[in-house]
């Protein structure tokens, strides 16, 4: 049976049709040329009327005239009218002729502003000249008056020189400015009946094709990017199948493509079409010589395959020896792996119907993503419980905020060396409505990302931490808060935004608030969360690195973070040789102080623990040894018996005043 569906699908491959959208592409892209090359030509058509001079030369002739009239009483003036009527009327030549000189002088450009300019060395030399006669300090005689008309000669000359050269610039910019303006006129006029015709052709296009395909694409059952059987496929296999008669079992296999949202964010949609094709051709190559091999939708693909008669016993040896090697792509000169999670349900064991063991197969591919993903797990009594407790938590949590269920403890941070308390953790605890028990973070917060409900989580979590910063205020302790958030928090835009909202609403200084990043922030290759990472430094925020030590942080990153504090992991008062670890946390409080950052040591739980931090020479540590997570109003009564002590914290362990 599946061998003669195997057969139909080939025949109708061949009846799928071409695909209209390269045409509208082309249209597109046609109509995108056009306006592009339409609003090039209004552009050139709004562009202003070009000044090649003509504001200078309106001076010039001004200009000009006044030489003029200078060079024609220089020529009738004789020595014998040396009287002081001559020098009066040279005078007032003078005076018209430097208020010429000083508006050209005043100009952006012009013949006397010019560092290479033939004409202001012989206008300069022609003031002086009159100057010097109106003043006396020259003699009216002939060797004089002839050395002044061949200086103004020589300028009447050499600003009409000028003058002409301006006044042809000027023609050729009015020249080329009526060039391109008739050009622009053809172009935006051709550009717009273009975009017309393009529209049209484009719109009947579109309308033509798209039912067509849209039919043939159903009808056939087969997924346009792929090949593969889609859903209808998958169903008519199915039919098929069940109406041939007495059922042999079948294993069906659900696979989803681990982080395929990561690469589809980082490398774009072209890499994730060649990751699902890839991934296509590899499972047809494993599991299609037993079975049908189908795209179900997005990231995820249906297989099955058929049990041998004479039972499943080997089943999971199968599949895994079928699973092991997962395939690669390479996509610009990048090697992207494929890993797959795969849930597995047999049919009809798990399930009466094939629809009732696809939904037993979901429910055993939820368990392997939040076993860790990269895993095959086979559909078992408990887990579509353990999936309905997950979508339980899903749809109860806008509940349990309004009816605060959801609520925070807080675990201080102490100064060993001053015996005081520098700040607290914020840590977010979810009581069950039902049974009064606590949910644990570790359950209920991976539930919630999956689901995209950790940002309404992380937005309690904030203002509620500010909230009860600015009570310990009023109480008189001014108190660090410090929250963790999760990573695809920071991949949304606003983060700083809504921090400095929250701070300015319960009065807090930025300086009061600290946010505990996590290395897998810094390792998300996305713009957003490097922007947002910048906005909360700009704003003042503390950016705490948490569990440093424990993971593969790099100096780049501590580089392009500059965090405040480093958290250094508890492993590091647990595990090896004392003398090596000491030398670890000595070198991180180095690089801390390197970077101005503070060191904090977390996970100190015993007395000896606390000797070997003292020993480091760190001084701000957090553990069980001096308190647990307490309740928000307990804090500062904590505070005033740690400070009560007035001894150092190693000689009277605070073991006795957990909460």
């Amino acid at each position: 049976m599946v061998n003669g569906l195997r057969r139909i699908f080939a025949q109708r491959a061949l009846l799928r049709p071409m695909q209209p959208w390269l045409v509208v592409g082309a249209v597109a892209c046609a109509c995108l040329v056009a306006t592009l090359v339409a609003l090039r030509g209004v552009a050139t058509l709004n562009q202003p009327e070009p000044d090649a001079g003509q504001h200078m030369v309106r001076h010039m002739r001004f200009t000009l005239a006044e030489i003029a009239r200078v060079d024609g009483m220089l020529q009738a003036l004789s020595t014998d009218a040396a009287s002081p009527e001559a020098r009066r009327l040279i005078s007032t030549a003078a005076d018209h002729l430097h208020i010429r000189f000083e508006v050209l002088a005043g100009l952006s450009r012009g013949p006397l502003v010019e560092p290479d300019s033939k004409v202001a060395p012989v206008a300069w030399a022609l003031l002086e000249g009159l100057d010097r006669l109106a003043s006396g300090k020259t003699p009216i005689d002939e060797a004089t008056l002839a050395d002044l008309r061949r200086t103004s000669s020589e300028l009447t000359r050499r600003t009409g020189d000028y003058m002409r050269g301006v006044e042809a610039d000027i023609d050729k910019a009015l020249k080329i400015r009526a060039e391109n303006s008739a050009g622009a006129w053809v172009e935006v006029i051709g550009s717009v009946t273009m975009l017309l015709v393009l529209s049209f052709i484009s719109l009947a296009l579109r309308w033509r094709n798209r039912r067509m395909v849209a039919e043939l694409r159903l009808a056939s059952g087969r997924d346009s990017l792929t090949g593969l059987a889609n859903r209808r496929g998958f169903t008519e296999w199915a039919t098929a199948t069940t109406a041939a008669g007495p059922v042999q079992g079948h294993a069906l296999l659900i696979f989803d493509l681990d982080r395929f949202k990561a690469v589809n964010d980082r490398h774009g949609h072209l890499a994730g079409d060649a990751l699902l094709k890839t991934a296509a051709d590899w499972l047809v190559a494993r599991f299609g010589d037993r079975g049908i091999v189908a795209r179900w939708g997005g990231d995820e693909f249906v297989a099955t395959v058929a049990l041998p008669q004479e039972g499943g016993g080997d089943l999971a040896a199968l599949i895994g020896e079928r699973m092991a090697d997962p395939p690669a792509l390479v996509f610009k000169g990048e090697t992207i792996p494929l890993h797959f999670s795969c849930g597995i349900a047999v049919w009809p064991q798990d399930g009466a119907t094939i629809d009732a063991t696809m939904l037993a197969a979901d429910a055993a591919l939820y368990e392997a993503k939040a076993r860790g993903r990269g895993r095959q797990v086979f559909y078992e009594a408990g887990i579509s419980d353990r999936r309905d407790r997950a979508e339980a938590l899903r749809s109860s949590l806008p509940q349990a905020l309004a009816a605060g269920d959801l609520f925070l403890e807080f675990q201080p941070q102490v100064h060993i060396g001053r015996g005081t308390v520098t700040g607290a953790e914020a840590l977010v605890r979810w009581r069950d409505a039902a049974t009064g028990t606590i949910v644990p973070p570790g359950l209920f917060i991976p539930i919630l990302e999956e689901g995209d409900q950790i940002a309404e989580l992380d937005g309690f979590v904030i203002d509620e931490a500010c909230r009860t910063a600015a009570a310990w205020n009023a109480a008189g302790r001014r108190l660090r808060v410090s929250v963790n958030l999760s990573p695809r928090t920071f991949q949304s835009p606003g983060l700083a935004a809504q921090v400095a909202a929250v701070l300015a609403r319960h009065g807090l200084t930025a300086r009061q608030f600290e946010i505990e990043i996590t290395e897998g922030v810094l390792l998300i290759d996305d713009a957003q969360v490097e922007a947002n990472l910048a906005a909360l430094a700009e704003l003042g925020v503390r950016l705490a690195l948490d569990d440093f030590g424990s993971g593969y942080s790099n100096i780049a990153y501590l580089m392009r973070l500059k965090p405040d504090v480093l958290k250094i992991d508890r492993s590091f008062v647990l595990e090896g040789d004392e003398r090596i670890r000491a030398s670890i946390v000595q070198g991180i409080m180095q690089l801390a102080e390197t970077l101005g950052a503070e060191t904090l040591i977390e996970g100190i739980e015993t007395a000896e623990q606390l000797r070997f931090v003292r020993d480091t020479g760190c001084q701000i540590v957090q553990g069980f040894l001096f308190a647990r997570p307490m309740a928000a109003g307990a804090i500062p009564d904590f505070c005033e018996r740690l400070e009560a002590q007035h001894r150092p914290v190693r000689e009277t362990p605070l073991l006795q005043q957990r909460s």
